[in-house]
């Protein structure tokens, strides 16, 4: 059984003045807009199940919240 240090995590936040991408907690991208941000994080976590891996994507709504997204279809889950 996967225990939560066994899940890969890609959150997606508004910088300064950009989008980034961090993968558990470090700088994996920086992007203008953050479509090509979550897709980024979306490509890489599909890539990490694919391969076995237990993955959590979270994006940063406008309220500044982050919200867990399905990391298959995109969906926001809440």
């Amino acid at each position: 059984m996967a225990t939560s240090s066994d899940t890969v995590q890609f959150t997606v936040i508004r910088g300064d003045g950009d989008w980034r991408v961090l993968r558990d907690g470090q700088d994996a991208g920086h992007f203008d807009f953050s479509v090509d941000a979550i897709e980024s994080a979306l490509v890489r976590a599909t890539t990490l199940i694919d391969r076995g891996s237990n993955v959590e994507v979270l994006v940063q709504d406008a309220a500044g919240q982050l919200r867990h997204v399905d990391p298959i279809s995109g969906t926001v889950l809440h």
